[in-house]
């Protein structure tokens, strides 16, 4: 048995044992528990420059509560729509600008005081060659026959050698260690030796069955070295060092895992004039709110039309590049013409 079967075994056998340091983020104010249960981002329609966050809340012994998210530069966001699940159980619905990182949010439940939780971190994983930074789902399409997943990554090289970053390397793991392959992607590129990817990219998986549950995103699968994030241990919680300073930690609790409640704390200091237009601008009116429901709901129903539209690119592309042959993984000697920035420090949290 070579050394990625090895790795994959292994793998396979923590799944079976169940995700042990996996657990929702929760806290409460003594009497109402608010639980943040995980995120899915999604396109927005309206503007090509912002997209939708999806928040999976439960809400324990309070009729109601009002949210407020926090992103790593202090903007404050206000909810656009609501959904309800089951009782006590909701969608939050955010309308944020794409690509962001969030560090807090905030519940304040009715006739309580207010409820902060520190966001997650950014899974990470790697191997001598490459690192990888996973940022999420950004798209999530189930109907009657199959899912459709889009997840967004960011590739850095961590070895002495460029490196070929593609998409044909990912492949998606269910619950029981099935492997569906990428069928939608970004080009290929080669990463030089210090650098990142240009951007965060999007891979995309579909023909999943219904059956499945996403549990791990691999890249490197079926070489000697696999790069693995599962979706459910490698998602820590953030410090209260990198949601309000060194300073501001020292006054806070943070939110902890089931069973263990903890009382309110005070969000950080004032944030800059930037920030506070940031978070000026990203409030919502009532008569606003309508529009972006609304346009939530058609961003919804294209989202099939859009992974079909990313599958058949994929294909194409896949016809046309030749160094979808390179082995997965390896640091590849090569030049790249286009320009390679290194990964912003920020991308880290």
């Amino acid at each position: 048995m070579n050394k990625m079967c090895l790795i994959v075994a292994a793998f396979l056998l923590a799944l079976a044992m169940g995700p042990a340091g996996a657990y929702p983020l929760q806290a409460s104010d003594g009497n109402a528990t608010v639980v943040l249960f995980g995120s899915i981002r999604m396109p927005y329609e309206l503007n090509d420059s912002e997209e939708v966050l999806k928040v999976d809340t439960g809400l324990m012994n309070a009729s109601n509560a009002t949210y407020q998210m926090r992103d790593q530069y202090d903007a404050v966001y206000d909810p656009a729509m609501y959904k309800p699940l089951n009782e006590g159980r909701q969608l939050i619905y955010f309308v944020v600008p794409k690509d962001s990182l969030f560090k807090l949010i905030t519940a304040t439940p009715e006739g309580g005081r207010p409820i902060n939780i520190n966001w997650w971190a950014t899974p990470k994983a790697g191997n001598e060659f490459l690192l990888i930074r996973y940022y999420g789902i950004t798209d999530w399409l189930i109907n009657p026959d199959e899912q459709g997943i889009v997840v967004q990554v960011r590739g850095q090289n961590n070895g002495t050698q460029d490196v070929v970053f593609s998409p044909e390397n990912f492949v998606l793991l269910d619950q029981w260690g099935w492997p569906y392959s990428a069928t939608a992607g970004f080009d290929t590129e080669v990463i030089a030796t210090g650098n990142a990817s240009q951007d965060r990219v999007l891979v995309g998986f579909s023909g999943i069955s219904l059956q499945s549950r996403p549990v791990a995103l691999v890249y490197g699968y079926y070489t000697e070295s696999p790069i693995v994030i599962d979706f459910d241990s490698n998602y820590l919680q953030l410090t209260n060092e990198q949601v309000y300073g060194t300073a501001g930690a020292q006054n806070v609790s943070a939110a902890q895992p089931a069973g263990q409640a903890v009382q309110p704390i005070a969000l950080a200091a004032a944030a800059t004039n930037e920030s506070t237009v940031a978070g000026a601008a990203a409030n919502n009116t009532t008569a606003q709110n309508a529009t972006v429901a609304s346009n939530i709901n058609s961003s919804v129903s294209s989202t099939k039309a859009r992974l079909a539209a990313a599958r058949e690119r994929l294909k194409q592309q896949t016809k046309n590049d030749t160094s979808a042959d390179t082995p997965a993984g390896n640091a590849t000697p090569g030049t790249a013409e286009t320009a390679i920035t290194s990964l912003n420090t920020e991308d880290i949290m």
